[in-house]
């Protein structure tokens, strides 16, 4: 490789956060006008890493070089003014701005009395959608847009800064298939303009697909670049894992007919959502929930757990009718959830695990109004071990944490509770292959002591190795409920896609 080729070289960089050694050593090449993806568990240190590239995170050691000069960015400005823009996956968008406010947001038109030339604004966000082939209406109102559309205006925003290098955080965790396609084009057509890609993502499959080539960090070190050609999704996860790694998914086969109901939903209806929705749940129980995209799944979780209302239907819980009208009421009848995005609803991110472990039941831990620290310092060490959450310590801030561990933080704070049933939703989107494992073992052990547990997700696989039946929901409503002998890829999605009737 031509050393005029290589657009940005990481040398020897070291980071420490307290004692925690989120890097050590790594270093690596990018070359110019290539997709280049970075993968590793984590706490592998991607991120870290891609903070330090963008002027987000300084590192305690080590080179930047940019176009083979070094460079020290003071911050992510400076980084922007350099060439290199971040897309995160937690999205930093202006919802109550329109699209091409936002696009344009560091450096609007403006005439001479600094008053922003509206026609212009317009017209250059329409130019720069037309070049990348992005399709957005500039007056639209950003907070009205879908997750993959605020997305886009992302990408336009660090295109109109004239980016020479463009990281993507985890792009698709939260796209469907047919939105995922369309970023890959995207992708494809701004590296045939010059662009240089740094992919990180979970999905094996994905940088596969995209990749032109591959790096792989472990615990904080760098361990080897492939070539797509040199790589396989078993090569890619024994390096992640440091060993060989055989098998994702354990089926385990149990039939609960017999078992006793601890949750029953009768006739649950809410209009335009979904409707006449019945099934039951019973005790130790794996209960999967799939559907495609807008399939109403976890709108009915949400109406179980009070955060929606529903206009029609009974709950039943332990064989008596409930009326839940907030999540409170739910916990008190000892239904608990998991809520899909940990980081807007799930935890507190700049408080500590033990903060976030006791919150659900605070009142315990108060006396006169103050904190029994010592009860609540043993108390969440306890779920700290129990789930094995890597971390420091009790007073930890949960922001810290890497994405499966801060998982595992939210079920602690909910299997901490004893519910009668747990909603989990989506417990493994955005998080490396042995977290997955991790969870899967913590949702199975949670069921064997008798807990219920709904388990929603878009991976289907992951649905056909946890669940003992499947509840199978298309545009609202229940399609059909697989026994555990029914339970198999072309079943569900045949049910899902309505293919099968």
């Amino acid at each position: 490789m031509k050393e005029d080729n290589i657009i940005l070289k990481v040398e020897n960089i070291d980071k420490t956060f307290g004692s925690v050694v989120a890097l050590n050593d790594v270093s690596m090449e990018i070359k110019k006008s290539e997709i280049h993806s970075v993968i590793g568990e984590n706490g592998a240190g991607k991120s870290t890493l891609m903070k330090i590239i963008a002027g987000v995170e300084k590192p305690d050691r080590g080179k930047i070089i940019l176009e083979g000069k070094e460079i020290v960015f003071r911050s992510p400005y400076y980084a922007k003014m350099a060439g290199i823009s971040i897309v995160f996956q937690e999205l930093n968008v202006f919802n109550n701005l329109s699209v091409a406010d936002n696009i344009f947001a560091l450096k609007q038109p403006v005439n001479k009395l600094g008053i922003i030339k509206e026609r212009e604004l317009i017209k250059e966000t329409e130019k720069l959608g037309r070049i990348f082939g992005i399709d957005v209406e500039p007056g639209t109102l950003v907070g009205s847009l879908s997750l993959a559309k605020k997305q886009m205006v992302e990408i336009l925003r660090a295109l109109s800064q004239q980016s020479k290098i463009l990281v993507m955080d985890e792009p698709t965790s939260s796209l469907t298939s047919e939105e995922a396609k369309k970023l890959f084009d995207i992708l494809n057509s701004l590296k045939k303009e010059g662009i240089t890609i740094i992919y990180i993502s979970h999905k094996i499959e994905e940088v596969l697909k995209i990749s032109d080539k591959i790096t792989v960090l472990r615990d904080g070190k760098y361990i080897e670049t492939l070539k797509k050609q040199e790589a396989s999704e078993q090569k890619l996860i024994n390096m992640m894992v440091g060993h060989e790694f055989t098998s994702l998914y354990i089926k385990k086969k149990k039939d609960n007919s017999s078992a006793i109901p601890v949750l029953k939903i009768k006739d649950l209806a809410k209009e335009g959502i979904f409707k006449e929705v019945s099934f039951t749940l019973h005790k130790n129980e794996i209960l999967g929930f799939f559907g495609l995209v807008g399939s109403g799944r976890s709108e009915i979780a949400q109406s179980i757990i009070g955060m929606r209302n529903f206009d029609s239907g009974e709950i039943f819980i332990d064989g008596r009718r409930k009326d839940i009208a907030s999540p409170a009421d739910a916990i008190k009848e000892g239904i608990g959830y998991a809520y899909e995005d940990r980081k807007e609803a799930g935890l507190f991110l700049e408080m500590s695990l033990k903060d976030n472990i006791i919150a659900l039941q605070i009142n315990k831990f108060t006396k006169v109004g103050f904190l029994k620290e010592t009860e609540c310092l043993e108390f969440a060490k306890k779920y700290i071990d129990e789930l094995n959450i890597t971390s420091w310590g009790p007073n930890q801030k949960a922001k810290t944490l890497s994405g499966g561990n801060q998982q595992k933080l939210l079920l602690a704070a909910w299997i901490a509770l004893n519910p009668k049933v747990l909603i989990v939703d989506e417990p493994t989107r955005g998080i490396d292959v042995g977290a997955k494992t991790e969870i899967h073992s913590i949702i199975r052990k949670l069921a064997s002591k008798g807990t219920g547990i709904m388990l929603i997700s878009s991976e289907l696989s992951e649905i056909i190795a946890l669940s003992d039946r499947v509840v199978v929901v298309r545009e609202g409503t229940v399609s059909a409920i697989l026994r555990s002998d029914e339970i198999a890829e072309e079943n569900i999605m045949g049910v899902a896609s309505g293919v099968v009737r």
